[in-house]
């Protein structure tokens, strides 16, 4: 989740579903081909979508996890069209980001848990009962850095590459590259937070270098790391691995 001051946000594709949410003034949106704009209080899309975005205030941007219960919500909310506008919740999603605004780090979870209820990740019930997914979901995350041959990984849980295509993208919400691009960007932002250089965040996700992530982020987010991660900006974050967590547990 993220909380503060952006930016226009470029033409970008989040990979997960998500929901935007203007404080203080509505926001404005454009899907790519459509020269038409939007304006809103809040946005629900999901990932396939292809869209920028025009902002005058702060904003708060929630971003699902594959397979939480929450992006299956969100998917839901937006649609066909993959885009919907002024969900009910959306007046308790403004009111957890004020509340986020003025709170520590620390108390981010309990906020969310207790102002923003559809916040509750449960685990995919289907993935805890087939081990050889659990194993693929395992390389990814452990090994962000290694190249991944699709081919292989069936090979080592004894399936065809298009059982285990389908099977992920069934269980998981992703396809598996889309997966692992998200988890890479999302493990590079937690080291970001965590004080490292973009360069270092970068490697240690598995990125060629600064110039590949920076170029992945901008994909997803519309906008360049250096923007958002500039020292002395005021943006709040709080990145939540439950879901995935909670998937690799199991075994």
């Amino acid at each position: 989740m993220f909380v503060g001051q952006l930016p226009y946000l470029a033409f970008h594709s989040t990979v997960t579903s998500a929901t935007i949410v203007g404080l203080n003034t509505e926001i404005q949106k454009r899907i790519q081909g459509n020269q038409d704009w939007m304006s809103s209080r809040c946005f629900v899309f999901d990932g396939r979508l292809s869209h920028e975005t025009i902002l005058k205030g702060p904003v708060g941007i929630l971003f699902a996890d594959p397979g939480s219960e929450i992006g299956e919500i969100l998917t839901k909310e937006a649609g066909p069209s993959r885009l919907s506008s002024n969900p009910t919740w959306a007046p308790e999603l403004i009111a957890t980001c004020f509340e986020i605004q003025t709170a520590n780090p620390e108390q981010y979870p309990k906020i969310l848990s207790s102002s923003f209820p559809f916040n509750q990740l449960t685990p995919a019930k289907k993935i805890q009962d087939d081990d050889r997914l659990i194993h693929v979901l395992r390389k990814l995350i452990e090994s962000p850095e290694e190249t991944v041959n699709i081919e292989e990984l069936a090979h080592e849980i004894g399936m065809s590459e298009s059982w285990l295509q389908h099977e992920f993208k069934n269980v998981v919400g992703l396809p598996i590259r889309a997966f692992r691009k998200w988890f890479r960007i999302k493990t590079a932002v937690i080291a970001l937070k965590q004080g490292a250089t973009l360069a270092d965040a970068a490697l240690s996700a598995g990125f060629y270098d600064q110039a590949h992530f920076t170029n992945v982020f901008r994909e997803i987010f519309g906008i360049s790391p250096s923007i958002v991660f500039k020292k002395g900006e005021s943006i709040r974050w709080y990145i939540q691995n439950e879901e995935i967590d909670k998937m690799l547990k199991v075994l």
